[in-house]
């Protein structure tokens, strides 16, 4: 009998489990964890504010920006312990078909010891997963863009492995006085192959609504999403829930309250951004549902907070992100950008 030590048990269940309490799907939890930095500082997948930023292509594929021809972006996430998460994006703009883009997620939980039931060591293995996505964005007029993103997953956990297939949807307005919307349908496919080799099993998609409001007149930018509109009921996976339920003397019959403030703020993400030019911004975002289920009642710390800034120096642009998702540190989110155009430029000026 294979016995992996408890390092590992620890590992995963600080890795995936928090995931997974945010995520309505079964499996592939990492793909809730965001690529964009941007999106990671505004309090989790923000789908209505948009930066310049070809990562927000991941969080929602109508984001429409003909400057974003040619843009490249490198990021890397220090998650928790030894995880780390590198994603690599592009995006071209094509006259034909409109902005392609795509990203390539590495998520490695680093490497781990085997032993048997005696603790004799059998040797070293790793666990990683992977994602790798291709978005086509179109413009339906001068405001209106929507999107599809097609995404292969795979995920290797000691010797399991699973594989699937998915598409997100999306839509994105702007008007004249700087009010922006997103919504997106994510996780639209299945399983292909799971961890225990048996058949294909759909994924449980989630809708989200997003809005975001610039001023001109206030270097400020105020967003707020509502996710998962299909499901209500998010506090039911919760075991924190259970102090809602109340139990009938005579039947002995349990009954849970549903409609309460408790499953509204699960559902609501909030930010603000100071962008005093284009050059430069501070982000700060809050998300009540990770709050409210990875925060420790005795010591809640800043669990559900998130700050980051993005700041352009000549040709790159640098994101930076500090996220809490739990007690035990913040992870950092780093993203370095630039677009290629600028560089061909400058090599035909210099020639």
């Amino acid at each position: 009998m294979i016995v992996l030590r408890s390092s590992i048990v620890i590992l995963f269940s600080l890795s995936i489990s928090p995931i997974l309490a945010q995520n309505a799907n079964e499996g592939f939890g990492f793909k809730e964890i965001p690529v964009s930095t941007t999106s990671a500082a505004m309090g989790g997948n923000q789908i209505a504010a948009y930066a310049t930023d070809v990562n927000q292509l991941t969080a929602n594929p109508a984001f429409f920006d003909s400057t974003l021809n040619q843009s490249v972006s490198l990021s890397y996430l220090n998650y928790l312990t030894d995880i780390n998460q590198t994603s690599l994006s592009y995006a071209h703009l094509t006259d034909s078909f409109g902005l392609i883009s795509g990203y390539f997620r590495y998520l490695d939980y680093g490497g781990f010891t085997e032993t048997d039931e005696f603790g004799n060591e059998l040797g070293e293995f790793r666990s990683a997963e992977y994602e790798l996505g291709v978005s086509l964005t179109r413009a339906y007029s001068d405001r209106i863009y929507y999107g599809i993103t097609l995404k292969q997953l795979y995920s290797n956990l000691y010797r399991s492995f699973a594989m699937g297939l998915a598409a997100d949807f999306g839509a994105y307005c702007i008007d004249e006085n700087g009010l922006q919307m997103g919504l997106t349908l994510d996780n639209i496919g299945g399983r292909l192959v799971d961890y225990n080799r048996g058949g294909a099993s759909a994924f449980r998609p989630s809708l989200n609504f997003g809005i975001s409001k610039k001023f001109d007149k206030a270097p400020l930018m105020l967003s707020a999403q509502y996710n998962n509109l299909e499901t209500w009921d998010l506090a039911k996976t919760d075991a924190n829930s259970a102090a809602l339920t109340t139990r009938d003397a005579l039947t002995g019959e349990t009954e849970r309250r549903v409609l309460t403030a408790d499953n509204l703020a699960r559902h609501i993400a909030l930010s603000v951004a100071f962008v005093p030019s284009d050059k430069f911004n501070i982000v700060a975002g809050f998300d009540f549902r990770r709050r409210l289920e990875l925060a420790s009642a005795q010591r809640p710390g800043m669990v559900g907070f998130s700050l980051g800034t993005q700041i352009k120096i000549k040709r790159f642009q640098l994101q930076y992100a500090l996220v809490s998702y739990n007690i035990n540190g913040a992870s950092n989110h780093l993203a370095l950008s630039t677009n290629l155009n600028n560089w061909y430029k400058r090599s035909s000026v210099t020639q």
